[in-house]
């Protein structure tokens, strides 16, 4: 069996599926494996060490043809590589189903199957292949990097014989594994951190980490949202929300938003009305606007100026720690993949395992119940 990966043609992606550690993997699993050239170029991944890894490097066209099993990171590719795939070959990465749905629907009626590790189902055994949680916890911690790059002010304390220098203050929206690493980093580097999430049980975590968590009085929903993901609330928390978040985010010196919803637009957590309050020179970055955005007036892959603040919505941030994130990643599919590897050495996509059937969106060219229309 053939594993293999092709350079993504995304021009905001720089990370790459196979890594020569990996790569190293799949080989002594007895499994042969082929690169496209520069494939691992923008993650500092050199065709020449992927040679002495014992891949083959090859023509993008050349590994098309001769791939059993595909990996992306997450590029669908375009219908041209598609038609060069042969029968029966298999898709895997991370492709983000609920903003792509689109793009996935031209494999439909081609005899090839796509599974995306997004839809992974939440279980102990799963939590070695979680490419959501690997590389959210860098975009977390990238994105106060970026803050702190961006800020004109230093964010720890310093005593000086010149003078005492205050420490940044920096609010966290959403306590997931983005939020919690964001929050982590931000208490490392000096600030004062203070975190918000609409599960309750989340304080703990926020509170252990070093920073102060931010409270909406609302039992009936705080309830409610005690879910592994945040699930959307009631219009009347939403209010109770926003103004809680309002009262601590005028204060701040840098907010960082992460707050998703699995399959819907992302909450509305900052308004235009709490940017003008806050004071000149803050920074807002909001991880959330591809799907839709937590704060207002940011726009995806820009630098906004509102009211002396700056709005930033970064895109893809994992892919600005390519090197990093490329090892995480492909350590995530490695483990997937090594699943449903037969006797034989061939991917058993008719295996009746919970991980598999949770996570193929196609199978031989037609829908299965997880493929989402949108």
């Amino acid at each position: 069996m053939i594993v293999a990966t092709v350079k993504e043609k995304n021009e905001f992606e720089n990370r790459v599926s196979i890594t020569p550690d990996t790569c190293k993997s799949y080989i002594k699993a007895g499994l042969d494996v082929i690169i496209e050239k520069n494939a691992g170029y923008n993650a500092s991944f050199l065709d020449g060490v992927y040679k002495d890894s014992g891949a083959k490097v090859l023509d993008r066209e050349q590994v098309l043809q001769q791939a059993d099993v595909l990996i992306s990171v997450s590029t669908m590719l375009e219908n041209s590589d598609l038609e060069i795939l042969k029968n029966k070959a298999v898709i895997v990465g991370g492709f983000n189903p609920y903003e792509n749905s689109d793009k996935i629907q031209k494999i439909i009626g081609k005899n090839l199957s796509l599974i995306s590790l997004d839809f992974l189902p939440r279980i102990s055994r799963a939590q070695s292949m979680d490419i959501l949680s690997s590389q959210a916890n860098l975009a977390g911690y990238k994105a106060v990097i970026e803050a702190s790059s961006i800020f004109k002010k230093a964010l720890p304390m310093m005593m000086t014989a010149a003078g005492t220098i205050i420490p940044a203050k920096c609010l966290v929206l959403g306590a997931g594994v983005a939020g919690l690493q964001a929050i982590a980093t931000a208490k490392r580097l000096g600030c004062v951190v203070s975190a918000f999430d609409v599960r309750p049980e989340v304080e703990e975590q926020v509170n252990s980490l070093g920073a102060k968590f931010v409270k909406v009085e609302d039992e009936t929903n705080t309830k409610e949202a005690q879910t592994v993901y945040a699930k959307e609330m009631s219009e009347d928390y939403k209010k109770k929300q926003l103004k809680a978040i309002h009262d601590v985010a005028v204060n701040m010196d840098i907010v960082i938003s992460t707050a998703l919803i699995p399959g819907k637009k992302a909450p509305l957590l900052i308004e235009s009305n709490t940017i003008s309050q806050m004071k000149s020179g803050s920074i807002l970055i909001d991880l959330a606007s591809s799907s839709g955005g937590n704060i207002e007036g940011s726009k995806i892959g820009e630098k906004v100026n509102i009211n002396d603040c700056v709005v930033y919505a970064p895109r893809n941030l994992p892919s600005l720690i390519a090197y990093d994130a490329s090892l995480l990643f492909s350590k995530n599919i490695y483990n997937f993949i090594s699943n449903f590897i037969t006797e034989n050495k061939i991917f058993d996509i008719e295996a009746k395992d919970e991980l598999l059937l949770k996570t193929t969106l196609v199978k031989n060219g037609n829908k299965t119940e997880n493929f989402y229309d949108g």
